[in-house]
C-alpha cells in the first residue's frame, strides 16, 4: 500500500519523563552520555493466542532519535505519513524511518537499535528520546512513547536516569487491517511478502481493536543510565 504524506508538522515526535533522576544538575551547554536499554522481557507464556496456545512476543529492531523543539515521531489521530513509520509498523523495517529522522533539523542524532542491545546517545537539557519498534505478531502495531518522546532532563536541568517503561505503550499505525495477534495471515511471520495486507486508511492511535494484548511491561523494559 502507498505511503501517505507526513502530517504538516514533523513537529510531532512525543515521549514522557520518568520519576527518578540523576542527582547532578547539568549546565545548559554540557553534554551527557546516556545509555538506553530497550529489553524484550517476554517469555513463552506472554502472548495468549485465540486457539489457547501461548508464545513469546517478538519485537523487531527499531528506530530511535534524540530530538528537541517541536519535533515528534507521529501525530495521534492523524495518518502515519510517508516518514517510514508504516514500513516499521507493518514489516519491522526500521531503515526508512531511521533515514528520515537523520535528515530532520530538530533531530540531534538518530539510528537503529536491537532490543536487548544497549545503545548510547549524546544529550543536553531540552532533549527528548523517541523510538518505535514493531510488535511482530501483528499487522501494524508498534511500541513507542507518546509522540513527543521521553524528556531526558527535568525542569532543573537534571538528567533522567531511571526505568521509564511506564512511558511506553502499544500503538496502532492505522495502515493495515488488524487480525488476531499471532494468527493473522497478513502478519510478518505468515505473510507472502512485505506490504501485502489489506489497507486500513486509518490514523495512528493507541491500540483498541477488541483483541487481547499483553501489558507493555510484560514485553518491554526501558531504562536510561547516565555515563
Amino acid at each position: 500500500m502507498p505511503m501517505r504524506r507526513l502530517p504538516a508538522a514533523f513537529a510531532a515526535l512525543a515521549l514522557l519523563s520518568g520519576p527518578s533522576i540523576f542527582s547532578q544538575t547539568v549546565a545548559a551547554a554540557e553534554e551527557v552520555l546516556l545509555t538506553v536499554f530497550i529489553e524484550n522481557v517476554s517469555d513463552e507464556t506472554t502472548l495468549k493466542l485465540a486457539n489457547g496456545k501461548t508464545r513469546r512476543v517478538p519485537v523487531a529492531p527499531g528506530a530511535y532519535a534524540v530530538v528537541r523543539g517541536g519535533a515528534a515521531l507521529f501525530e495521534v489521530r492523524m495518518p502515519a505519513g510517508d516518514n517510514g513509520l508504516e514500513a516499521l509498523a507493518e514489516d519491522g523495517n526500521a531503515e526508512p524511518l531511521t533515514a528520515y529522522l537523520q535528515k530532520q533539523g530538530q533531530v540531534r542524532e538518530a539510528g537503529m537499535f536491537v532490543p536487548g542491545q544497549p545503545f548510547t546517545v549524546h544529550t543536553t537539557p531540552g532533549d527528548r528520546l523517541v523510538f518505535a519498534a514493531m510488535f511482530v505478531e501483528s499487522n501494524d502495531l508498534f511500541y513507542s512513547p507518546d509522540p513527543r518522546g521521553i524528556e531526558l532532563f527535568d525542569p532543573e536541568g537534571r538528567v533522567v536516569a531511571s526505568d521509564v517503561t511506564t512511558e511506553v505503550k502499544l500503538w496502532d499505525a492505522g495502515t493495515e487491517v488488524n487480525e488476531a495477534p499471532g494468527r493473522g495471515q497478513h502478519q510478518v511471520p505468515r505473510q507472502s511478502g512485505p506490504n501485502t495486507g489489506p489497507a486500513e486508511m486509518g490514523a495512528v492511535r493507541p491500540v483498541n481493536d477488541g483483541f487481547g494484548y499483553p501489558s507493555t511491561a510484560d514485553v518491554l523494559r526501558v531504562t536510561l543510565n547516565a555515563e
